[in-house]
Formats: structure tokens, C-alpha cells, sequence
């Protein structure tokens, strides 16, 4: 789903018209919640208060962009592993990391190529993804990490608010990185998540299941070989979070079955370099 500047999106954010787009409309006044009811209920729908494995999937499109008029380039399917620790200041680290690939827009099947609609060539399309790397949530949901020369991060994150039986929640992404040579890599995304009201009020509860929906907009991918020319991708799609992780979809798991094994086998071990960082 990335290039390298991609491995960041878990710290990065998106303002203006495109995040205004993204968000769910509010549903009537409500009164506003407490800071620290803020982050628990976020923490809830986008990982756990405990330290569990937290495993979630989506699935959608890219379509190139170019003076407003939009293509259909590929399908994409991918898995984010996480887990999280609450910290003395009441924020969270934690170690997160993906592994998506690119389908083929018919069938839903990962492909290794695809035909470019703007060349004509034949592309290789490698497994996507960024590795395990540690996300910062602090107290007042801003998320950082350590950033690389060059790389500009931002991000937001909407207060939760209800409409009927569910609650939502967006969070917006954006990133500017300066590459090797001296273009700049753009990537913005928004990811809303919905709950239902009740779950964040069962005793004991570490999270809560929850449905996403995503929206990106990005610099071409360099495995589309499109060159200079003028553009962008475009990218929309939905998921949820699962339990276990042979509830991720069917092809996800057979690709990584013969691909990766030892993920399925030891998903806690793909995150371990990373977690054991938090010291």
C-alpha cells in the first residue's frame, strides 16, 4: 500500500477540504467528552488499553488521478498487527506494523502485475507495507514518531461523537518526504472508525469492535514507473478489526501462508524488534 514514506502513516495527518470530507457529519449538539474519555474511547476502537494483539484488515481501490478525471489502476488488500502499553502520562506506545498487496481488479486476487492504463506497460507489483515500527499516542491524541530527515509529519484526530447506537471517530494523516532524488513524496489519508455505543460501557472491556472506512490521496507509487508525469493515487476502502488472526480475509492469509508463514504462526514475534524498543 506504501513506499518508504508510508511506514509513518500511524503518525502523520491531513487538514482542510480533504479531512472535512472525510468525517461522518455530527449528528446534533452533545456535550463535548473529557480529554481523558477522548483517548480511552480512541484507544478502544483503533487498539487495546491492555497490551493484546490487535489484528485488523481492509480491503479497496486505487485509482490514478489526473485533472480531477480518475482512472481504475488495482485492488489492495492488507493487514495491520499491533499491540499497545499505556504510559505514566496516561498516553500509549506501542509497535505496529502491515503487509498489504495489490489484487487485480476483477477477479480480487493478488496479483504479482498489472497493466499501467496510462502506459500500457506491465508493472511488477511487489508486497506493500511498512515493517513493525513504534507509534507515540500521547494524552492529547496527537501521534508522533521518529521522523527521518526530510519527512514532514502531521495529524488529527476528530472527538468521538454519537449517532444512534454508534460512535465515531476520524483520524487524519499526511506526509511530506523529501526522497533521494529530490522529489517530494506526499501522502495523506483519513481513516474513520465506528463502534457501537454500548460496547465502550461492558465491565472490563480492553477495546471495542470496530468497522473502518479509509480515503487516500498519494504521489505516484514508484512501481508504477509513471515517471513525471503529472498525478496522483487515489485510494478508498473499509476493514474492521477481528479477534484472531485467521479471520483475516481468505487470500490475505493464503499469501502469507506461503509467503511469510512464520507471521501466521507467531504474529507476536512480527512485532517483537519493535516492542522491545519501548524498553
Amino acid at each position: 500500500m506504501t513506499d518508504s514514506n508510508m511506514a509513518r502513516r500511524d503518525a502523520l495527518g491531513l487538514m482542510g477540504a480533504m479531512a472535512m470530507a472525510g468525517m461522518p457529519a455530527m449528528a446534533g449538539a452533545q456535550t463535548p467528552p473529557s480529554p481523558s474519555e477522548k483517548l480511552r474511547m480512541f484507544i478502544m476502537m483503533r487498539g487495546s488499553l491492555d497490551d493484546s494483539l490487535v489484528l485488523s484488515w481492509n480491503q479497496g481501490q486505487y485509482f490514478g488521478l489526473i485533472d480531477g478525471e480518475t482512472t481504475p489502476l488495482c485492488g489492495i488488500i492488507n493487514a495491520t498487527l499491533s499491540r499497545y502499553r499505556r504510559r505514566a502520562d496516561g498516553g500509549y506506545d506501542g509497535a505496529r506494523g502491515e503487509i498489504s498487496f495489490i489484487t487485480d481488479l476483477e477477479s480480487g486476487q493478488i496479483v504479482r502485475q498489472i497493466r499501467n492504463p496510462y502506459t500500457g506497460a506491465m508493472v511488477d507489483t511487489p508486497a506493500r507495507g511498512y515493517p513493525p515500527s513504534i507509534v507515540h499516542i500521547n494524552p492529547d491524541l496527537k501521534i508522533r514518531i521518529n521522523e527521518n530527515n526530510g519527512e514532514k509529519l502531521e495529524n488529527t484526530t476528530s472527538a468521538p461523537f454519537r449517532n444512534g447506537a454508534d460512535v465515531w471517530m476520524s483520524e487524519a494523516n499526511a506526509a511530506k518526504t523529501q526522497l533521494p532524488n529530490g522529489k517530494i513524496s506526499l501522502y495523506n489519508e483519513i481513516i474513520n472508525y465506528r463502534a457501537r455505543s454500548a460496547d465502550f460501557a461492558r465491565p472490563g472491556a480492553a477495546r471495542v469492535a470496530c468497522d473502518t472506512s479509509f480515503t487516500s490521496l498519494v504521489s505516484w507509487r514508484s512501481w508504477l514507473q509513471m515517471g513525471d508525469r503529472p498525478g496522483r493515487m487515489l485510494a478508498v476502502g473499509t476493514g474492521t478489526y477481528v479477534r484472531h488472526i485467521e479471520e483475516l480475509p481468505k487470500i490475505w492469509l493464503e499469501e502469507m501462508r506461503r509467503t511469510q508463514p512464520e507471521v501466521i504462526a507467531q504474529p507476536l514475534a512480527f512485532l517483537q524488534l519493535a516492542w522491545a524498543r519501548l524498553g
